[in-house]
């Protein structure tokens, strides 16, 4: 690991996510989008999310919800990195947007794909701060 700082773990209010945003914005190439951040106690759709991204993609508008971590959040087997969530659900902004789950094959498809997203947002987290894959283990 290089003397880099480590990734931010958990957001201390809105204004800290949204400097981050801005700054992953310019890196991922999505600075033509429009999207807030904020924090929020509970997300109301698949158990066990830790963000979420509702967007339009034809007027490039996004709001991103990351979960306040609990106690639960923090002791689960993968490292809660709120940075690595936020960077996760940005992506989404390019990749794996089309949800559908009218066939097994659409849902096996929509599995493979946010699990790729989601490796490629450890694999950037990984790449700013001189991090190896292990780093998310929380054990």
């Amino acid at each position: 690991m290089n003397s880099k700082k480590l990734p931010i773990m958990e957001f201390k209010n809105d204004e800290e996510l949204m400097t981050c945003l801005r700054e992953w914005k310019k890196i991922l190439f999505l600075e033509d989008w429009t999207i807030k951040g904020v924090l929020v106690d509970a997300i109301d759709s698949e158990e066990g999310l830790s963000g979420r991204n509702n967007f339009v993609m034809v007027i490039k508008c996004s709001m991103i919800r990351l979960l306040k971590p609990t106690e639960d959040v923090r002791d689960r087997i993968a490292k809660y990195c709120a940075e690595q969530i936020l960077v996760h659900e940005l992506l989404h902004c390019k990749y794996n947007w089309v949800e559908s789950k009218e066939s097994l094959e659409a849902v096996y498809y929509d599995t493979l794909e946010h699990s790729l997203l989601d490796q490629m947002s450890k694999s950037l987290i990984m790449a700013k701060y001189g991090l190896t894959f292990d780093w998310f283990e929380n054990f």
